[in-house]
């Protein structure tokens, strides 16, 4: 329990720190925050290519592990020279460049067969798309500014992404423990509950008003909502769909476990397991802020 708890609190100030690094001057924090999502990520798809492994999946583990830095570039040349819409259909297309480069390395392997290596080529890209391809998102997240003439208008997406994350976790965990009922996914998860799920959902919702309460008050984001007509059930919208996100992928990392027979993706957090493990619930909600950017 001590393990656990004095490595939650590591996490808390290194996620705080990250965060606050991006009000030094000169967008020096902006980067400061890339790298610290880049390191989250490289971490996430080794983890992710060991459970592959677990599941008779073999990847090409250099490949899969370098796709962070790959996608991170691509990211950076649409931000400087493209406009946001551009964006993710460059990254799809980044993608399918990076398949054809796997598969010609495996290609030029003769250790297997032609068939076999269009396997591993494709389990390599699986493991490119998760985690590495939808959390990598963050990088747009973290650079909004580039495309919205509004100060902090980044820092307020982080934000929601992490209060909706974090308060869903939390009120899915005590709800759940206080008022058990009904099993959400035994096969899957089975310490999940309705109940916990329910009260995930409001954590959820919860997130995105205190984020929205917090915004408001804050005279460049309070115009931003304004000018884009963006509405405080708006935010209860978000945090409703993206706490049910957040569950969906907490689900489909114990999923991915649970076939893989192992209790964690790893062991790098003393008492938490790995990096995969605790970020799980964020990975399809940042993708889901990045398609909110996108649409506004």
């Amino acid at each position: 329990m001590k393990k656990r708890l004095l490595t939650s609190t590591i996490i808390v100030l290194t996620v705080a720190l990250a965060i606050c690094a991006k009000f030094l001057p000169y967008t020096i924090g902006d980067y400061i925050f890339d790298f610290f999502v880049l390191c989250l990520t490289m971490v996430a798809a080794f983890e992710m290519c060991n459970l592959l492994d677990n599941l008779n999946k073999p990847v090409n583990r250099v490949l899969a592990f370098a796709y962070p830095i790959f996608n991170y570039l691509v990211c950076m040349i649409c931000l400087k020279y493209l406009k946001l819409y551009y964006v993710l259909p460059i990254q799809l297309l980044g993608l399918v460049i990076y398949f054809v480069v796997v598969l010609c390395g495996e290609l030029a392997l003769k250790q297997s067969n032609a068939k076999t290596k269009f396997k591993i080529s494709l389990n390599t890209i699986l493991a490119c798309i998760y985690p590495s391809l939808l959390f990598g998102c963050f990088t747009i997240i973290n650079h909004a500014e580039a495309f919205f003439n509004y100060k902090n208008i980044s820092i307020a997406f982080i934000l929601m992404v992490i209060a909706i994350t974090f308060l869903t976790d939390t009120l899915a965990y005590c709800f759940g423990l206080l008022l058990r009922g009904p099993k959400l996914a035994p096969k899957i998860s089975p310490n999940k509950h309705v109940s916990g799920a329910i009260g995930g959902v409001l954590g959820g919702i919860g997130g995105a008003m205190l984020v929205y309460a917090l915004i408001y008050n804050v005279n460049s984001l309070q115009a931003f909502l304004i000018q884009n007509g963006i509405a405080w059930w708006h935010f209860l919208l978000v945090g409703l769909i993206g706490s049910i996100l957040c569950q969906a992928g907490d689900l489909f990392e114990s999923f991915i476990k649970r076939r893989a027979q192992v209790k964690d993706s790893g062991n790098i957090l003393p008492g938490h397991g790995g990096m995969l493990d605790r970020i799980d619930a964020m990975i399809f909600n940042v993708f889901y802020l990045y398609i909110i950017l996108l649409l506004i």
